[in-house]
């Protein structure tokens, strides 16, 4: 094709074509600054803010009390600062369960159950709890990863503000929900400085007891029934040595009245009998073994007194 031919006192016709400043970059331009102005006209932030706020810490039954809560836009997140639990949840209303923050955030797409799996983070001091629950039409699905708790955590649900056990406690599992129901998940809880801290036991003094093994294995094997597979506090040459299976019937519409049943044979050391002399009150007599079985029955929220054998 023959090009037109330019004079000399005239301008080129192509440098009027828009190379750079085409109509997708223009609209795509105007849409960033709309959303930029969206945010910064609607506080996204701010009715967070009050919308935790009415939410958690007008609950009467558990409040909950933050500093505040932070949005992170562009990675989608919300930091709640500094909540602390007040002890009305725990039925101590002069303790609090502090924490450093609470994280949510969106992780993943989930493929089973169909849905979007969320990262709820909590951190305090040792503890690093992750969880994972899906939001799903059809069931609810909770992932428990990589959590490590101390036991001073408990803490607050005492009346004497001490937890009555102490070490790190490391949880894996998960548990499947569907119509309110139980169906499907499993649980193992260990930690290896698991310990009785120096602590008076309804008036009877009680010195430190190192245990440092702890492992709890359960699944379960159909809806609402929680089988558990062992129960271990304790090892040989420890001062006390437990292992328990059984089982946790569970109420979906009570937990606490949820059936306990556990048993299994139980070991104290000659030191524990020697310097614990309380204890042998609650022993059978004539038994200078220092070897028992040991049996627990009954609801969670009135669990009978131990039976010894």
């Amino acid at each position: 094709m023959k090009r037109k031919r330019i004079q000399y006192n005239e301008l080129n016709e192509e440098i009027y074509d828009p190379k750079y400043w085409t109509n997708t970059r223009l609209i795509t331009i105007g849409l960033i600054l709309l959303f930029t102005g969206f945010l910064i006209n609607f506080s996204i932030e701010e009715k967070l803010n009050k919308w935790f706020l009415n939410t958690l810490s007008s609950n009467e039954a558990c409040p909950i009390i933050f500093e505040k809560v932070e949005v992170n836009y562009f990675l989608p997140k919300v930091t709640i600062v500094k909540p602390t639990i007040l002890g009305n949840c725990f039925g101590q209303p002069n303790n609090r369960l502090p924490f450093q923050n609470i994280k949510i955030s969106i992780h993943s797409p989930s493929f089973y159950p169909p849905g979007i799996k969320i990262h709820l983070s909590i951190k305090e001091g040792k503890t690093n709890i992750n969880i994972y629950p899906v939001i799903s039409f059809f069931t609810q699905f909770i992932d428990v990863k990589e959590t490590t708790i101390d036991s001073q955590i408990f803490s607050p649900m005492t009346s004497s503000n001490k937890s009555p056990f102490a070490g790190l406690i490391a949880i894996d599992g998960f548990v499947k929900i569907s119509a309110g129901n139980f169906e499907d998940g499993e649980v193992s809880i260990s930690s290896k400085d698991f310990h009785f801290p120096a602590q008076n036991i309804n008036g009877f003094e009680m010195s430190l007891i190192n245990l440092n093994h702890l492992k709890i294995k359960a699944h379960f094997t159909k809806t609402n029934f929680l089988k558990i597979d062992l129960i271990e506090v304790g090892q040989k040459a420890m001062p006390i040595e437990l292992k328990l299976k059984g089982s946790l019937t569970i109420d979906p519409t009570s937990f606490s009245n949820s059936n306990l049943q556990l048993s299994g044979p139980l070991h104290l050391s000659s030191y524990v009998l020697n310097n614990f002399s309380f204890i042998k009150l609650f022993l059978p007599s004539g038994n200078a073994t220092g070897t028992y079985q040991i049996r627990l029955m009954g609801p969670i929220s009135n669990l009978g007194p131990p039976q010894f054998n």
